[in-house]
């Protein structure tokens, strides 16, 4: 809103002034649990309040999710807390513009997502992917960050579409997989060794009947832009004065292999996570901890990369520990889940 041009005269400041406060109430959550939206950078962005009073929160998602992948874990933090998720701009319900793909962009829209809920710091839990804005938020916008947790999500992905694209083919879901939403949930929680409903409400954002088909939401190239934003910011543990925790998974177990994979296949699978993966994982873990001041990592032992969704009472409890933890810097989890730090 151009407030210059309001001031010119008292008639249209009052007409700013009550543009404003509509805006405002527009923000609000719609409940605790419930579908929430906000005009932020020019673009409406879903987020979901889950309630909760004390310091906030906010969850952001992996490549190809929603706020609502976290419907099983972030109803469990909100002890002493608020807890807010957040899809970000061309997912979901969020709106899909052509541009602002940029790791900075998708930074400012969460930084301007808290400054029209009148947060003014948060702690920052992020997936997979998610783990370049909240290394971004950190050493860009520490007046912002209270602490971090990487869940999954402290890489370097400069190497990750490599890797990734080098992994064994499983199985492909058949048409009987693909025929509802329904059935590809039932699919997808097979995929991740899960019975959460998180995955279904999940996939109702991310995926839409069009004709007989089921199709992403999401368009190709807004993905793409995504990845490639990613990768042009690698973290920069070294200027991050927050606390930040790392929970890494193992990459020794079978993880999203697609059910009615061969016993062969899945073998391959495995073997190349082991392999391949798993070193770049235990790189990534070291870089980690000896640029990270104030950084504790944690490697979850048989774990997959949605271990959230497979123990969200555990991942809570382990994240609720950080955050609640008198000094971060020489907080340890308890044994056996994991231990490192620095």
């Amino acid at each position: 809103m151009r407030r210059g041009l309001a001031a010119l005269v008292l008639a249209s400041g009052l007409c700013a002034s009550a543009a404003t406060a509509t805006e405002a109430q527009g923000c609000r959550p719609a409940g605790v649990g419930r579908d929430s939206f906000c005009q932020v950078n020019g673009i409406r962005l879903h987020y979901v309040d889950w309630g909760g009073h004390g310091p906030a929160v906010i969850l952001l998602s992996g490549l190809g999710n929603s706020g609502r992948i976290f419907d099983d874990l972030a109803p469990r933090l909100t002890a002493g807390r608020r807890v807010i998720a957040v899809t970000r701009r061309g997912y979901g319900q969020s709106d899909h513009p052509s541009q602002g793909y940029a790791n900075a962009e998708l930074v400012g829209d969460i930084l301007g997502l808290m400054d029209r809920l009148d947060i003014a710091k948060a702690s920052f839990v992020g997936h997979s992917i998610a783990g370049g804005e909240l290394s971004s938020l950190g050493a860009d916008h520490p007046d912002r960050v209270e602490r971090l947790v990487y869940l999954d999500s402290a890489y370097d992905r400069s190497r990750a579409l490599e890797l990734t694209n080098g992994v064994p083919p499983g199985a492909a879901p058949s048409k009987a997989d693909l025929a509802s939403l329904a059935a590809q949930a039932r699919w997808r929680q097979a995929l991740l060794q899960t019975q959460s409903p998180a995955v279904g409400a999940d996939l109702r954002e991310i995926m839409a009947q069009r004709g007989d088909h089921i199709v992403p939401t999401t368009p190709l190239p807004t993905l793409l832009a995504i990845l490639r934003g990613d990768v042009a910011a690698p973290p920069r543990y070294a200027a991050i004065r927050a606390p930040a925790l790392a929970v890494y998974t193992s990459k020794d177990v079978a993880d999203q292999v697609a059910p009615g994979t061969p016993p062969a296949q899945r073998a391959a699978i495995v073997a190349y996570s082991v392999h391949v993966i798993r070193p770049w994982m235990l790189r990534a873990q070291a870089d980690f901890l000896e640029h990270k001041i104030c950084g504790v990592a944690v490697e979850l032992p048989h774990s997959t990369h949605y271990f959230f969704l497979q123990a969200p009472a555990k991942t809570a409890t382990l994240i609720a520990a950080y955050l609640a933890a008198g000094d971060p810097c020489a907080w340890r989890p308890p044994s056996p889940i994991g231990e490192g730090g620095r």
